[in-house]
Order: C-alpha cells, then sequence, then structure tokens
C-alpha cells in the first residue's frame, strides 16, 4: 500500500464530502440553483473516487500491484495488440472520413450557413495535413 496514494485518496474523499455538504446545505437557496447542482455532482463524483480508490488500494498488495503491472506493460506492449489498434485507427479513421463528406453533402443541400460547411469541410483537410506529417514523421524515425 503507497502512503502517497493513501493520502490523496482520503484528500479526494474528505473533498467530495465536503463540496457534498457545500452543495446541499450552504448553497440551498434558489439563486444559486446551477451552483449547487454544480458541488453535489462534482461531490458525489470525488467521493466515489476517493471511496473506491481506498478500498482498492487495502485490498491489493505490493506484490500483486507489481504482476498486475508488469502483465499490463507485457499486453500494452504486445505487437499483435500494437497492429490491431493501428488497424482500428486506420479503419476508424477512414470511415470518419466517409461520414463527414456525407455531412458535408447533406449540409450544402440543406442550404446550411456557408460558414459551417466551411468548418466541417476543415476537416477533411485538417485530417489530411495530419496524415501526410504523421507518415512523414513516422517514415524518419522507423
Amino acid at each position: 500500500m503507497n502512503n502517497k496514494k493513501t493520502l490523496m485518496y482520503l484528500v479526494l474523499l474528505i473533498l467530495g464530502v465536503a463540496m457534498l455538504l457545500l452543495g446541499k446545505f450552504i448553497m440551498a437557496d434558489e439563486n444559486v440553483k446551477n451552483i449547487s447542482g454544480i458541488c453535489l455532482g462534482f461531490g458525489s463524483a470525488f467521493f466515489v473516487l476517493g471511496i473506491g480508490n481506498l478500498v482498492g488500494n487495502f485490498f491489493t498488495t505490493r506484490l500483486e500491484d507489481e504482476k498486475l503491472k508488469k502483465l499490463k506493460d507485457i499486453e500494452v506492449n504486445d505487437e499483435r495488440n500494437i497492429r490491431i489498434k493501428e488497424k482500428s485507427g486506420y479503419m476508424v479513421s477512414k470511415i470518419m472520413n466517409f461520414i463527414i463528406c456525407i455531412l458535408v453533402l447533406a449540409l450544402g443541400f440543406m442550404n446550411a450557413d456557408r460558414l459551417v460547411l466551411i468548418l466541417v469541410s476543415s476537416l477533411l483537410l485538417i485530417e489530411g495535413i495530419l496524415f501526410i506529417s504523421f507518415s512523414n514523421y513516422y517514415s524518419k524515425r522507423m
């Protein structure tokens, strides 16, 4: 159990409780209802993250943590998984190109504002520029 992590999770838990109390009781006026809702939302999120990480931190030993970290490093650096991620990223990019092209055509047929049409079309241009620059970068690197 790492003392820095435990302290961080305790601070997160205390911050969550403080924000929950702040949102529920101190900001109970109708004028600050939006801020109260934000405090309640963030407070509950911090509270749950603090509790969950504290419980997880107490139940995993240092040896288990090192084993999990080692397995995760092997999984992340496995060549097969790297190729799968590369192929899936390429396919997602290819499909998004078609979707953006269809969106540009649909906006053009619907007589959308030219600024909107130019903004959406610029996504295709940005993607092309990024593709060329990353291709050049990785061809020099590898």
